[in-house]
């Protein structure tokens, strides 16, 4: 379990800008973590976990993009039935509400990463470490 800071732009929803987005990334040699892309008809809203966040940010000012920043948590998970379901469990008996929450692939067997943002970022990580989910 880990926090994150996780960026946000807002990009016209168009064959090509998500490419773009991510070559620009990938040309700053910056390793991607997660990602969410939803489309809201003309605009889609592209959340960004990397792993160098500052450095993200000025590469994709440097594509005129207008970067919002907040800190999720990371909580890598195996590839195990109902697992995520023991962990939102977790969050609700806390009381944490979760904002959204968007994952990483996992082959069979694999680890995969999920990012919530929480209502209360603490009080989710001290209940996930309580019921050992974390």
């Amino acid at each position: 379990m880990k926090v994150f800071k996780e960026l946000t732009i807002v990009t016209p929803n168009k064959p090509g800008t998500l490419g773009a987005v991510l070559r620009a990334i990938a040309g700053a040699k910056i390793n991607l973590i997660a990602i969410d892309s939803s489309s809201g008809y003309d605009l889609n809203m592209v959340r960004l976990v990397t792993s160098d966040p500052g450095h993200t940010k000025r590469a994709l000012e440097r594509i005129e993009y207008q970067v919002t920043e907040a800190d999720v948590l990371g909580v890598a998970i195996l590839d195990k039935p109902g697992l995520l379901a023991q962990i939102t469990s977790a969050l609700g008996k806390a009381k944490v509400n979760i904002n959204y929450v968007y994952a990483t692939a996992a082959a069979q067997g694999q680890e995969a990463m999920v990012i919530f943002q929480l209502s209360d970022l603490a009080k989710g990580m001290r209940a996930l470490k309580a019921a050992k989910l974390g």
